[in-house]
This record gives structure tokens, sequence and C-alpha cells, in this order.
């Protein structure tokens, strides 16, 4: 990338114009940042001068008192004429809005008033009206005193509770907690009155009415008992009529009873299919019937015997005979008791099937009868709720009735003091720390926002843009401005900016200057010249800075004061030298014998001896133009440390000399229109201007590539 620059002839136009038509960057964290740190002055001014007055305010405003008393409020049963009490209940917001309501009322107020003679305090009649007599000042004071009153009330619900903070505010203590605690008590003994004149009321319109519900409770009760007579519906002992009670074990009965009679039919029925396909002697009955078994048994002994008595004898053996014998009887009983069996089988599937006819009878018997009763029952169950209606309004008409008569015995209020108003030993208003603050922070916004507007009414240039935007100048490099801790030697000595190249040649200070010296192309702009708009944008500094820079890389540099009126080179580096730039210029030395030799080797200096003021244009006159032609011939660089352009002709002449000119821009304090009117001054004069250097510059700008970039190349420099 190339760094060089090419001398630059100004466009014609005014750049002051151009500004006006180019915005500035748009604001971000980072700008307001910087801004912040520029400003401080302003925002701690502003914040100082919010935070005093505010204080001095808060100590002209009258001292007040809050005096806070605290009731409980009881909630109160519903009216008695209301049947639907509910004696316990979630909290009825309903009911302290109400009751709030009832102590911010006139009525209240006017009662606390009238007890404690408000309306002659000038506090809350006023001078004027307090003063007056006569029946209508005096009422037109208890109401003005009363409505004053009411403003410094204040009734709040604490949390969510029925529990009531009445607050009242006055400029005497002593007087803010009586009135606070009479509050109180007014509305403690208006809330008894009411209630004993309502219960007075309700006791007596609930008399009249009791005996009316009674007489209808009673004919209710007599036509419901005569009815049931009638249609002789009797009730049993538990739930429903006696036949609907029967109807559930004879249900239970009639299920059993078909359960069984449907068993005892599939047994005779198997036995049926068992006899049909072989025998009686397949039932399952019979095969396991005791008695069966037990002659089978025998049976099967005696065709035992038989056997070993036929292998042994004939035929006609008696005990074969016998044996045979005794078989056949054995089947023979065999066959009785399979028969009996059966038979038992039948008669049992009979008997249960006539036990379920006869459950059933009974059944439909009992049903046709509830039927019969549940006709006559809704007539019944009608005429009974209309008398169960009666009797429940007459019972609560009767609790009622007492209720109010107890409450027109007794004076319990509906409320009751929790914590009386105690005085207070300071004032609660005004919170003077809190207006302080109030003022700090009033004044913190407000600072921010005069340093915005500061910020925005600025014409200074602030960054490397606004250099070729605003001036139409090549942006050279930016200067830093280096602190108390940057500017000291290795000794711990104080030291100027230019010497710091001794002590530190890898700083952000020296690498600023190698980037001015790596912009001037080599062998193009031999003779420079360094100039301001302004006094003190650090031209001398720079000048001797540049050309040390200029030596330490090699180059044979020539340093010459043009600044005749303050002679700044030879007081910054503290030298009384015979010979410089006057003598030259007017003959009387050669540039051999003015010329010092630096501290850095390559860099010669030419000094003004002393500041001299004169008439006479000594830069105009050819001398200049021949010294500079014999510095260019021992030289590779002539830098001139001129005075500033507004003001100063001879800044214009040795910008014309000068192959090129450097212009010095201090950051954010040079104004844009004086920067303007030099450059048309060099445009008048078609000098050449290099480009443009930010000096004095923070480090933490943007324009030295702020906080980030900054922090992340202090590794690339000497600390």
């Amino acid at each position: 990338m190339d760094m060089t620059l090419e001398p630059q002839h100004l466009p014609q136009g005014s750049r002051l114009d151009q500004s006006r038509h180019i915005g500035r960057k748009p604001v971000t964290l980072a700008a307001l940042g910087a801004t912040l740190r520029r400003r401080w002055k302003v925002i701690g001014a502003t914040i100082l001068v919010c935070t005093l007055v505010a204080i001095v305010g808060g100590l002209l405003i009258t001292p007040q008192y809050d005096a806070v008393a605290r009731i409980r409020i009881t909630p109160a049963k519903q009216a008695p004429l209301d049947f639907d009490t509910a004696k316990d209940g979630p909290l009825d917001q309903a009911l302290v809005n109400t009751e709030m309501a009832t102590i911010r009322s006139r009525d209240i107020a006017r009662r606390v008033v009238t007890r404690y003679g408000l309306q002659g305090d000038p506090e809350f009649a006023g001078p004027a009206v307090s003063a007056r007599r006569g029946p209508i000042a005096t009422a037109h004071a208890i109401e003005t005193a009363t409505s004053a009153v009411l403003r410094q009330l204040t009734v709040l619900q604490q949390e969510k509770s029925y529990v009531l903070t009445i607050g009242l505010r006055s400029r005497d203590p002593v007087k803010a907690a009586r009135l606070a605690n009479a509050m109180a008590m007014a509305y403690i003994d208006s809330t008894a009155d009411l209630q004993t004149s309502t219960a007075t009321r309700q006791e007596q319109s609930g008399q009249t009415a009791l005996q009316r519900l009674g007489g209808e409770a009673e004919a209710a009760e007599a036509s419901v008992a005569r009815y049931r007579a009638d249609s002789g519906i009797v009730q049993g002992g538990g739930v429903g009529t006696i036949n609907e009670q029967q109807v559930v074990p004879v249900s239970q009965q009639l299920a059993t009873a078909k359960a069984e009679a449907a068993a005892l039919r599939s047994n005779v029925a198997a036995a049926e299919r068992q006899i049909a396909a072989g025998g009686s002697d397949t039932v399952s009955a019979v095969l396991s019937a005791p008695a069966i078994n037990d002659l089978r048994r025998q049976r099967t002994e005696a065709e035992r015997q038989r056997a070993q008595l036929a292998a042994r004898y004939g035929d006609k053996f008696p005990a074969l005979v016998q044996s045979n014998q005794q078989i056949v009887a054995l089947d023979q009983q065999i066959g009785l008791e399979q028969t009996r069996i059966i038979e038992g089988l039948r008669s049992a599937a009979r008997s249960a099937a006539a036990k379920a006819a006869d459950l059933q009878q009974q059944l439909d018997a009992l049903k046709q009868q509830i039927a019969l009763n549940r006709q006559a029952a809704v007539r019944a169950d009608s005429l009974q709720r209309k008398a169960d209606a009666a009797t429940a309004a007459y019972n609560r008409m009767a609790g009622t009735v007492q209720q109010a008569a107890q409450a027109q015995r007794s004076t319990e209020p509906q409320a009751r003091l929790l914590e009386a108003a105690v005085v207070l030993a300071r004032p609660t208003y005004p919170n003077r720390a809190a207006i302080a603050v109030a003022g700090m922070l009033a004044g913190f916004v407000l600072g921010i926002g005069a340093a915005a507007t500061t910020e925005a009414l600025q014409t200074t240039i602030r960054s490397p843009e606004e250099i070729e935007t605003m001036l139409g100048l090549r942006f050279v490099g930016a200067v830093p401005q280096l602190g108390r801790r940057r500017l000291v030697d290795e000794n711990g000595r104080s030291c100027t900016p230019a010497e710091t190249l001794h002590h530190r040649p890898v700083s952000a200070y020296a690498e600023a200057f190698r980037t001015v010296r790596t912009v001037i192309r080599p062998g193009g702009a031999k003779v420079i010249a360094i100039g301001s708009t302004l006094p003190s944008e650090g031209k001398t500094t720079s000048a001797l800075s540049l050309a040390r820079v200029m030596a330490l890389s090699g180059d044979r540099v020539l340093l010459i004061d043009c600044d005749v009126r303050r002679a700044g080179l030879a007081r910054d580096l503290a030298c009384l030298p015979m010979l410089g730039t006057l003598e030259v210029l007017r003959g009387e030395a050669t540039l051999a014998q003015a010329v010092c030799p630096d501290a850095i080797a390559g860099l010669d200096l030419l000094y003004v001896c002393a500041p001299t003021f004169t008439p006479v244009d000594l830069f105009d006159t050819g001398a200049m133009a021949t010294l500079l032609g014999q510095a260019r011939e021992h030289y590779d660089h002539v830098v001139l440390d001129t005075p500033p352009l507004l003001g100063i002709a001879d800044a214009r002449t040795l910008a014309k000399l000068a192959d090129g000119v450097l212009l010095l821009v201090k950051w954010n304090a040079t104004p844009v229109s004086a920067i303007d009117t030099a450059l048309a001054g060099l445009e008048q004069d078609s000098a050449v201007v290099l480009g443009g250097v930010l000096t004095m510059v923070d480090t933490h700008s943007e324009a030295m590539g702020g906080l980030y970039y900054s922090s992340r190349y202090n590794r690339y420099y000497e600390q």
C-alpha cells in the first residue's frame, strides 16, 4: 500500500461551506464515552449547580409532619333481612373501599373541624377567613377548614387486609397527631351510631315479619300431615316408604332363587342326557353319591370272590351260586339308589322353580304398590317443600330478630383503633436527602444534555474523517497527548515531548511522527513548513519531533526556527545561541556558522536567538530563498517552524517558499472556521498543502483507535 503523499493544491471554494453539508459520524457508545470524557467539566458543573439548587429549595420548604393512626375495620354482618349471610369469607375489597370513602367524607372531617375549632386555625381556614366573625363567616370557615383537612388527609389500605392507615399532615407535629387520632375516633363513633340505628329499624321490621312467617309455617305443616293421612303414605324408619324398603331384599331373594332353580334345572337336564346316552350309571350325581360308591365297592369285592371260586370250582358250587346271588342283589340296590337320586334332583328343581315364582309375585305386588305411593308422594313432596321453606324462613327471621335485638343493646363499633398517632420528632416532608439526590440525578441528566448540545454545536476537528471531509485535506497522522507519567526521563526528571524520543524511541508518540515521515515521498517535498492556524497547537514541538525522527532514520535534517516573535525552539531546548536565523538573513553570519548540532546525530538546528518584533518582512527579501537554496544542497530535509497562519504574514510567505505545508490541527480545539480562513489564505498564495496532522490527541479517542485498538497496540511500544 502506498503511504507516500503527493503535494496537494487546495481546491477552490470555501471549505466551511463544504463542512455545512457534510454530517458527522453517527453516535455510538464509544463516541458517547469520549464525549463524556471531554465534557466532564460541563457535566460536573451542571450536577453541582442542580444539587445546590435542590438543597437550597429543600431548606426553603416549610417542614410538614405526617401523623399516622391505624384502625381495623370489622366486616359487618350483612343486613338481618339478607338471608344469605356469610360469617366467614375472603377479603371484601368493596367493603374496604366503602369504608375508606366514608373516612374521606366531609361529614367525618366536619366533625373534627367543629370539635377542635379548626375554623379559627389559620393553617386550615386561612388567615383571612379565620379572622371573620358572624354566622355566615363561621359556616364558610368551617367548610374551608373541612376542605383543607381533606386535602391533608390520606387513607390507605395496609396490604390486603382490613387494616387502614389514617394520615394527616400539619406544620405542627402535635396538631398532626391530635387530628389524625380525632379522624380515627370520629369514624369509629360514626360506625357505632350507624350500627345502633340500623339494628333498631331491623328489629322492628323483623318482629312483624316473624309473626307472619310463623302462621305460614304452621299452616303448611298441617296441610302436609292431612294429605299423607288421606293418601295412606306410610314412611319407614329409614329412607323412603316401607314398600320401597322391602323391594331390595325381595329382589335379592328372587335373584338367589332363580339362580338356584336354574342350577337345579341344569343338573336335571344333564342327568337326563347322561341316562339317555348310557344309563343312570353315567350320571354325575350318581357317580358322586357315597351310598352308590359303597355298593359298587361291595359288588367289586363280590365279583373278585366269584372269580376265585369259578376258577377253582364248577358252576354248581354253593359258594359260587351264593356269590352270584349277592352280585344280583347289589345291582338291584344300586339301581334303586340311582333312581332315588335322579328323582331327588327333579324334586329339588321343581321346588326351586316354585319358590322363584312365589318371590316374583311378591316383587310384582310391591312394585305396583310403590307406583301408587309415588304418584301420591309427588303431591306430598310439593307440600313438604313449601312447609320446609316456610319453617326455614321462620327460623332465619327468628335468628335475625335476635341478632338485631342484641345489636341494639350493644354499642360495639364496626372498627377499633389499633395504633394511635404519635408526635414525630422529625418532619416527614420535605425529604431533603431525596431532594438532593433528585437534584443530583437531574443535574446528571441535564449535564448529559448540555454535553451533547455542546458537542453538537462543536465546530472543532476530532477525527481523521473530519479532516478529509470537512477540510478537504489528506490525513497524515495523529500525535497523542503525553501525560505527566510519560514526560519523564530514565532518571525520573520531567522532560519535553520531543526529548522523549531519546528515552523512548519506540512509543506511540515517536511512531506518530514516523508515520508522518513515511507519507512524505523521498525527493519530493524537501522543504517542509510546519504550520498551524492558531498559537499553542504544538508547531515547535512537532517540528522538532519530526526533525529528530527523520534524523533517527538516517536523514540529514535542518530545523529552522522561523517564529521570530517567540523564539520557541531556543526556549524549549533551554539554549542561548549567539547566532541564528535573523543573523543569517541579515548577512551577519553564514549558515554553517549559525547552525547548532542537536543531541540526535544528523540534525542541525537554526535558532532564533531572542524574540524580535520588527515591521520588516525578513522572509520576503530573497534572503530566505537563498538560505533555503543553501540548505537544499547540504540536507535531505529542511523543516520550517513557522508562526501561526492567522494574523502573522510571515507564515504565508514561508508557505510559498516551502515545497509543502504540513497543517497542524489541535484535536478538539481549533475551530473549523479558523482553519478554513487559514486555508483560504494558502489558496490565494498557491501554497502546497501536504495534509493535516492532528496534535495533542486524547489517547482514548477514535483518532488514536479508541480504547480497544490503542490498548491492543500498547504491546508494540515501550512502556
